[in-house]
């Protein structure tokens, strides 16, 4: 098997190939670039959570010096658009739906005229009712956030009647729920409430168009740099936008700087086009880290009811969920199909369970919209499943690990054994699991010890993607890849591919990142599914490179065939081809004897569609942590994640993967959240939005447990998995420790003291 090769450089602790140029300044993002007359755009804002508008008066920010024009919905056809429902007015015409809803643009010479011109612009509101909680929305009588919802493109909910404000609907089942009840022993029903709580990139959202002329003389192009991480998607959306052929558009390649799903949306690039056109000059807009924490996508609040039934075994045979996700005021920010989550067709779990029914709603509501973050909707279903599961196994007097290894499936699609109790059982020894009920305090005596898990699974994530390599003269390889580079690591990925497909080292392979006249198509990043279709795509390309050089090499070796030799077996350290007689040729060596610039065999342009795999991963995750009794304070002190994996392609991208997976998950668990007072957020800056900091990290023990997976050189994916888990096994440790359920997150000293009071009550 291929497989049985040594690997030369995939699975090395390779440093990234964009990483020189961000420690050193070199590396370019959307807010450097600055063209020549460029004016800058300043975005203004409601400050109500719903209302209507009345007037906007323009005269006082356009006697601002500087300021050039302010653009209203009435200067433009304002459509309503989306990455799939379409429900997000470009600029609000009649009226707003949350606090930070756009309502005009200011355009000037200068950034600070920009921003003065916008606190100028006076506009007239008539206050509507507004609702926030999604259950209070659901309610009959509730006020409407989107009255014409049924005539959106996209929509496409088949709404419960008598049910408001319904953005997405979606319902899950296998056999009759209510035999399974009839049948069990002890039934379960709990209620769990997440929090509204942001990506927390570094890089603030900020967009640049300048609309030029073609060197061919066909008329003009609109040229985008954007913090955007679907730059395909994103020409698309804008053609449809602004009306124009996705061939006039040119999407450049920038770096992100991270997004962990939130920048995926046009943000003002329409707005931004639309005054260029008007105005002659490009177009600049620079948000503060205030409006993107206030007002771009961060991931959904949700309230999720479980009602779980087993035998008095722990079998479990009947499981019912309900799962509300607070949308927010539009739907516009999530680009799957139906508008739903994909993390609420997880509320079942990783379980057996022959008896369930999901029904999942997600809510308009007069918050800030919501949109995708780090495995979409997974972090809030999978900590309720997760906690839920831990409860179950306290009524039945049971040990939660136990209960979970009897309900895991025992077989895969194809008959193989299943892993998921070996990644179970591995993150339970790794806290020392079989100490949980004999060290309840601390050392000293004065804290509450506790230690919980959580187990989780993802397939890998799939598409269309596209990738171009070129054989050179000097024997180094060009690879151009559509990937975005949001702060993965991709990119050294698919050098590494690139590298190893063809036996070379590192440093003989040049990677490109294409612009979307570079390449026909990517489907960008996000969704667990980076090296699975760039990974693929450019191993394609170098497989055809190779089989358009063997004639070539065939010719050069005096025989008349060649077959291609990995560079793990060569014997030289190198790959290249070897003819029947034994002789053979580095793929260097025939380069720079045989290859000429231009060369049409030395090349291939090649696009795919990943096809999606059965096989899925696991993580259990397992924590420990210490609670004081007299304040609520919870320290984390040991964390354990163990993960099946396939071929790790990049060891020091795929644990980081993992590190920062967790730091984000305590992050969510534990102190990061979005406060609201009347839907305005009270806490838009990172001194007040807390993430956690070194201080706060934990020993973290990591266990990479060997099985195969779909990407290339059988791969699997790692982004988002670690995530999933955190938050349950965080709470069921807190429990554990208290004696009392944690079912609200962030897990703050005050949620526990109530719990600890409830409990001692």
């Amino acid at each position: 098997m291929a497989a049985a090769v040594p690997f030369t450089v995939v699975g090395k602790a390779i440093p990234r190939v964009e990483g020189p140029d961000k420690v050193v300044g070199r590396a370019t993002y959307s807010a450097d670039v600055t063209p020549r007359d460029v004016l800058w755009a300043r975005n203004v804002r409601s400050p109500y959570p719903h209302a209507r508008i009345v007037a906007i008066k323009k005269d006082r920010a356009l006697a601002v010096p500087g300021v050039r024009a302010v653009l209203t919905a009435a200067d433009f056809p304002n459509r309503l658009i989306g990455r799939r429902l379409k429900d997000n007015p470009v600029l609000c015409g009649d009226r707003v739906r949350f606090v930070g809803d756009k309502v005009a643009v200011v355009v000037a010479d200068a950034p600070d005229a920009a921003e003065e011109g916008a606190l100028r612009v006076d506009v007239e509101y008539q206050e509507l009712p507004a609702v926030f909680d999604p259950v209070a929305a659901m309610e009959p009588g509730a006020p409407l956030v989107h009255p014409d919802v049924r005539s959106y493109v996209g929509f496409d909910a088949e709404i419960p009647a008598g049910i408001p404000n319904v953005c997405a609907y979606q319902v899950w089942g296998r056999g009759d729920p209510a035999d399974g009840f009839r049948e069990a022993d002890v039934v379960v029903e709990n209620t769990f409430r997440t929090h509204l709580s942001h990506q927390g990139y570094l890089e603030p959202s900020s967009f640049v168009v300048a609309i030029t002329n073609r060197a061919d003389g066909r008329g003009d192009r609109v040229e985008v740099w954007a913090t955007n991480k679907v730059p395909f998607n994103l020409r698309s959306e804008l053609a449809t936008i602004i009306d124009r052929p996705e061939d006039d558009i040119l999407i450049h390649p920038v770096t992100v700087g991270a997004d962990f799903g939130s920048k995926g949306a046009p943000g003002d690039i329409a707005t931004a086009y639309y005054l260029a056109r008007q105005l002659g000059r490009p177009v600049k807009f620079v948000n503060s880290a205030n409006e993107d924490l206030t007002a771009t996508s961060p991931r959904h609040p949700s309230v999720v009811t479980l009602r779980s039934g087993a035998r008095r075994d722990g079998t479990i045979v009947a499981w019912d969920a309900r799962v509300i996700f607070n949308s927010g005021a539009y739907g516009a920010f999530k680009p799957s199909a139906n508008g739903m989550l994909g993390g609420a067709a997880r509320a079942a779990g990783v379980y057996q369970i022959p008896n369930f029914r999901i029904e999942a709603y997600c809510i308009y509501t007069n918050q800030v919209p919501c949109g995708y973050m780090r495995a979409p909707g997974s972090p809030q279903v999978l900590y309720a499943v997760e906690a839920q599961i831990d409860l179950l196994a306290r009524e039945l007097g049971m040990d939660p690990v136990e209960l979970r290894e009897r309900n895991l499936p025992r077989r895969t699609h194809d008959g193989r054994e299943d892993v998921s109790r070996q990644v179970l059982r591995e993150a339970a020894l790794a806290i020392d699991w079989d100490r949980r009920t004999s060290s309840r305090r601390s050392a000293d005596g004065t804290r509450l010890v506790g230690r919980g898990v959580s187990i989780v699974m993802r397939q890998t994530g799939v598409g269309e993607g596209s990738s171009d390599v070129t054989v050179n003269p000097d024997g180094t390889i060009t690879a151009v890849t559509a990937m975005p580079d949001n702060g993965t690591g991709g990119l050294t990925v698919v050098a590494q591919v690139v590298a190893e497909s063809f036996g070379v080292p590192m440093s003989r392979v040049r990677l490109v990142r294409g612009s979307t006249d570079a390449l026909p198509v990517d489907v960008g990043a996000g969704a667990s599914r980076m090296t699975n279709v760039a990974g693929h795509a450019a191993i394609d390309a170098c497989e055809q490179v190779k089989a358009q050089l063997t004639p070539l090499a065939a010719q050069a070796l005096g025989a008349a065939e060649a077959d291609w030799v990995r560079a793990g077996a060569s014997g030289t350290g190198q790959g290249g081809w070897r003819a029947p007689n034994g002789r053979f040729l580095s793929l260097e060596d025939l380069a720079t004897e045989m290859v000429r610039p231009g060369d049409p065999a030395a090349h291939a342009q090649v696009t795919i569609t990943t096809p999606r795999s059965p096989d899925v991963g696991y993580c259990t995750q397992a924590a420990e942590v210490e609670v004081d009794p007299e304040t609520g304070e919870v320290r984390v002190c040991k964390m354990a994640s163990v993960q099946d994996v396939g071929t790790i392609i990049n060891a020091i991208g795929h644990q980081g993967q993992i590190e920062g997976a967790i730091v984000q998950g305590m992050g969510y668990a534990m102190m990061e959240e979005l406060a609201t007072d009347q839907g305005r957020i009270t806490t838009g800056n990172f001194g007040d939005y807390k993430v956690p900091t070194m201080r706060d990290l934990p020993e973290l023990t990591t266990v990479n447990i060997r099985t195969t997976g779909p990407g290339p050189f059988e791969s699997k994916a790692i982004g988002e998995i670690p995530i999933m888990p955190t938050a349950g096994a965080l709470a069921n440790a807190v429990a554990d420790a208290i004696g009392a359920p944690i079912t609200e997150l962030p897990i703050t000293p005050e949620r526990v003291l109530n719990a600890l009071e409830r409990v001692n009550a």
